[in-house]
């Protein structure tokens, strides 16, 4: 009908139904889930790649990492090891690396497939906001591997992460854009009979301020569902100026061309920035 708004298809990854308040859950529950998920998000690894860290995230990472030969590394949320065991590979296992992860379950599966690595990796059980067991000034790197966005206590993190570096020392960390995946984001879809099949034309953004928890399965899970703190840009720079970091760096890598064009699923990826990835130095 003439003057009315067209209801336009949206495909939407982070439905407003599945949404919750930040404080309707805690740290400690945060983790959790990654214990019960563990198996499923450790097969997603196990030719010790995943489809878009081997392709997009782990090459931006190791590109702004340079030469991690003969440094303490810390991996942050390290998960079942793959980027611990990548850098130990591109170091030719000269380097210390240190795997901390809340769960249990992550860690046994890590220390599992550590046998060739075991001179220089060693895999720990932690909370990344409370790295109580490790000293201060002793790594040279940390890295955080896709996981800042499930930690509830991002703040504390981050001031952790600056506790244990040295002085000059580099945080680089990856993470779901958060100015592109936010509640009730999702395609906008050209209208067709079938909106699953309907073209993309854009990329919708909603709900940016409202610092909602998505609570349900990600890509990282096939069935368990997780937690994914939804949060502002301004929130991780604040966080990350806090605590002493200047930002050297920041990348929004795209997936390469060739796989763009072979791919389907990714028709339309130059419209939004699924992935962000940050270099960091810590001052004093």
């Amino acid at each position: 009908m003439a003057g009315q708004d067209k209801i336009i298809p949206i495909d939407t990854m982070i439905p407003m139904d599945t949404v919750i308040p930040v404080d309707a859950v805690s740290q400690e529950e945060a983790m959790q889930c990654w214990d019960e998920g563990a198996e499923e998000f450790a097969g997603r690894f196990k030719r010790n790649e995943e489809f878009f860290h081997r392709h997009i995230i782990n090459p931006t990472l190791l590109n702004l990492l340079g030469d991690v030969k003969s440094k303490a590394v810390l991996d942050l949320a390290c998960g079942e090891g793959h980027f611990s065991r990548k850098l130990a590979e591109q170091a030719k296992k000269d380097i210390q690396i240190t795997g901390i992860d809340g769960s249990k379950t992550l860690i046994d599966i890590a220390q599992k497939k550590n046998e060739p690595f075991s001179h220089c990796i060693r895999f720990l059980v932690g909370d990344a906001s409370r790295l109580d067991q490790l000293s201060s000034n002793s790594f040279d790197v940390v890295v955080c591997n896709m996981a800042l966005m499930f930690i509830k206590r991002y703040e504390e993190t981050i001031r952790e992460v600056a506790r244990v570096l040295k002085p000059q020392g580099l945080f680089v960390f990856s993470l779901l854009h958060p100015c592109f995946l936010t509640p009730g984001s999702g395609w906008i879809l050209e209208d067709s009979p079938d909106q699953r099949k309907g073209k993309r034309i854009g990329w919708k953004t909603d709900n940016y301020y409202l610092r909602l928890v998505y609570h349900g399965v990600m890509t990282v899970c096939d069935t368990k569902e997780t937690y994914y703190f939804c949060r502002t840009l301004e929130d991780y720079f604040r966080a990350l100026r806090e605590g002493g970091f200047v930002v050297e760096d920041l990348r929004e890598p795209l997936p390469p061309k060739e796989l763009m064009e072979r791919h389907p699923n990714f028709k339309g990826e130059e419209k939004r920035s699924l992935i962000l990835i940050m270099k960091c130095k810590r001052m004093g």
